[in-house]
């Protein structure tokens, strides 16, 4: 596919590597020669400002909207992404960065696609050669444009996929492109096929193993990298790390059901003890990853966590472990992950919120086990993940309901009463209480402090002035309930 590009866009290696050098450690404000912070000033926000300023101020580029790709270094057409990341906010993140969201690539171009190989495709002709260049979110809120100007350029890298991740995205490729050919088809008339693609966003989801599509038709939907695999490849420049790697092949969900299915037919009704013994392991049962743990064993990894396997983090797979008690109830409400609350009042969209890419961006795991005897048992396995249905209903909802506490000053912070109506008094001697944010009794998704105590040294989150624990996202025992029996 030739491109002509104007001459400011014709580099060397040796020209790329001097003058991103020479960008590396300073602000964006720092490089940006050309002025274009001062040229977008009193505006709010400006799409694309950091990579704009790479391009232009930093790599001298004259601007332009052309299709085609960003640079040729030494001949070849090579893509620019410039990727904000951020400090992850899990202590036992295998990341020293995470990108701070999916990484967008092209767009889908429905009417281009349909006719389309995925060797001449405009989606493999941007990602075939990459320049990544990282910069630091260094916020732990959405900031406006003027925020962009303290963040700082963390380094760059030239990337070119393996083959193995090739072959996941030619596969991924077609599956989009094969979902539009079927409405083409099965559709004659261009009306009926635009009620049509707004499927496309959801409906692949069970399927898609390192893209995604956004936003939703009509709005033009765009090939986006998923923000698990984008940040394994800033890890590969960030840490060095070497990630264990399975023996197995994974190209599709169906190979991780298989296996699970194979293990399960083994392992059900052995004792985790048992297992660990069969295994040749040790595995401590004391702590609370023990099954993912044994689980990893299964599949014949060495890791001590699943998002430290390759094949398992750039598909975005969570383990979750499912107590299940001996009358048949689930022992607990799931723990899901620690969002940022304040983020969520800047967030102007559901669909770019971190919350709505946590739940499209991931598949779970869920390790179900029983006690019986005084014994845990394995149970079985139940890979799942949400639908569009149920992330419109119900974790819209909490996103909602709490942007309106929050950006409406209602949010209050409850002390708590027993059955007789007076209020309980935690062992440290202080009432125990907490915000008023959507709870359990009314939401199938909802925000519950996390922390092991609630004394006030635990009171790191402050909201509105007011102090309290961590607060997390969760996920209702009824709802784990329906997952693993569906």
């Amino acid at each position: 596919m030739g491109v002509v590009i104007d001459k400011s866009r014709v580099f060397t290696k040796e020209q790329v590597d001097c003058l991103l050098m020479n960008a590396v450690g300073k602000t964006l404000l720092q490089v940006d020669s050309k002025g274009l912070f001062k040229h977008h000033e009193g505006r709010d926000k400006v799409k694309g400002i950091a990579g704009d300023i790479i391009e232009v101020s930093v790599l001298g580029c004259k601007k332009d909207s052309k299709q085609g790709p960003d640079i040729l270094v030494d001949g070849i057409e090579t893509e620019i992404k410039t990727t904000g990341v951020i400090k992850p906010k899990k202590k036992d993140s295998p990341f020293v960065y995470e990108c701070k969201e999916p990484v967008s690539i092209t767009a889908v171009s429905i009417p281009v696609i349909v006719n389309e190989d995925f060797e001449k495709s405009n989606f493999w002709h941007k990602l075939a050669h990459m320049l990544w260049v990282y910069y630091w979110y260094k916020s732990p809120v959405t900031v406006k444009l003027e925020g962009y100007q303290a963040f700082p350029v963390l380094g760059y890298q030239f990337y070119v996929f393996s083959e193995e991740d090739k072959l996941l995205l030619r596969q991924d490729w077609l599956i989009v492109r094969d979902f539009l050919i079927g409405i083409h088809r099965e559709y004659r008339t261009q009306e009926e096929r635009e009620l049509q693609y707004p499927r496309l966003s959801h409906e692949l989801r069970g399927q898609l193993m390192l893209i995604d599509t956004a936003p939703k038709y009509p709005n033009n939907p765009r090939f986006r990298l998923k923000r698990s695999y984008a940040t394994l490849i800033a890890d590969k420049y960030f840490s060095k790390k070497k990630f264990e790697k399975l023996e197995i092949t994974i190209s599709k969900y169906a190979d991780i059901d298989e296996k699970c299915k194979i293990m399960t037919q083994k392992y059900k009704g052995w004792s985790f003890q048992q297992i660990a013994d069969e295994l040749g392991v040790d595995i401590n049962l004391g702590k609370k990853n023990f099954a993912e743990q044994a689980v990893i064993k299964m599949f014949g990894g060495n890791a001590s966590k699943l998002n430290d396997i390759e094949d398992f983090a750039k598909i975005g797979i969570i383990a979750k472990s499912v107590p299940v008690l001996a009358n048949g109830r689930i022992k607990e409400d799931m723990k899901l992950f620690l969002p940022n609350l304040d983020d969520w009042t800047k967030e102007e969209d559901f669909e770019d919120s971190a919350v709505y890419d946590y739940f499209t961006g991931h598949h779970f795991l869920l390790i179900i086990y029983r006690y019986i005897n005084n014994e845990i048992v394995f149970a079985g396995f139940k890979r799942v993940y949400f639908s569009e249905q149920f992330i419109t209903e119900n974790v819209k909802r909490l996103w909602d309901d709490v942007r309106d506490i929050i950006i409406n000053k209602r949010l209050q912070i409850d002390k708590k009463k027993d059955k007789k109506g007076n209020y309980i008094i935690n062992k440290s001697g202080s009432y125990k209480e907490s915000p008023n944010f959507p709870k359990k009794a009314n939401y199938k998704v909802f925000v519950r402090g996390g922390a092991t105590t609630s004394e006030e040294k635990s009171k790191t989150l402050v909201i509105n002035g007011l102090r309290m624990i961590p607060q997390y996202i969760w996920l209702s025992r009824d709802v784990v309930k329906e997952l693993i029996t569906e």
